[in-house]
């Protein structure tokens, strides 16, 4: 019996967090859609592009790495997903803004949590956002080595739904 409790209680936290992203990432999407219709996606992405321009991305990977940046990996990786599919980025694109998403996501959010048990906010904002900054920096300029070794990359072609 109690194997079945456990279960019953996994499949619950399960559903509540399934419940939990898709009620932010479903309108998140829709917004993308309505802001790109709108032909309002190109003007966030040009104010956005310069950030990522530093760290090697291109104009395409800015949105998403904002997104990422500000809500999380979870909500971010919609629209990382999303523009894969439309094969709007290159391999270096999602290369780099994976790995600066997998250490510096919901900078605001996690630097709020961990502030309310007691860590300094603001050494944990700086060193978070300025390692993620050195890592895809290093991680570029590997890149651009052996990008001129192999050759250019191209887009990726879009992944099937």
């Amino acid at each position: 019996m109690p194997f079945l409790e456990i279960l019953v209680e996994a499949l619950k936290g399960s559903l509540s967090t399934i419940w939990k992203i898709a009620v932010f990432v479903i309108p998140l999407m829709v917004l993308m859609e309505f802001l790109k219709e709108a032909n309002l996606i190109d003007r966030l992405a040009d104010i956005t592009a310069p950030f990522a321009r530093v760290l090697g991305m291109s104009k395409e990977a800015s949105m998403p790495l904002m997104v990422g940046l500000i809500f999380g990996l979870t909500y971010g990786a919609g629209l990382i997903i999303q523009a894969a599919r439309e094969g709007k980025m290159t391999k270096k694109d999602l290369y780099l803004l994976n790995a600066f998403l997998v250490v510096c996501h919901a900078i605001f959010e996690d630097t709020a949590v961990f502030a309310a048990i007691g860590a300094h906010a603001l050494i944990m904002f700086i060193v978070r956002l300025g390692l993620a900054v050195i890592v895809t920096l290093i991680l570029a300029r590997y890149w651009r080595g052996s990008e001129q070794a192999l050759g250019s990359l191209g887009k990726i072609k879009p992944l099937s739904s």
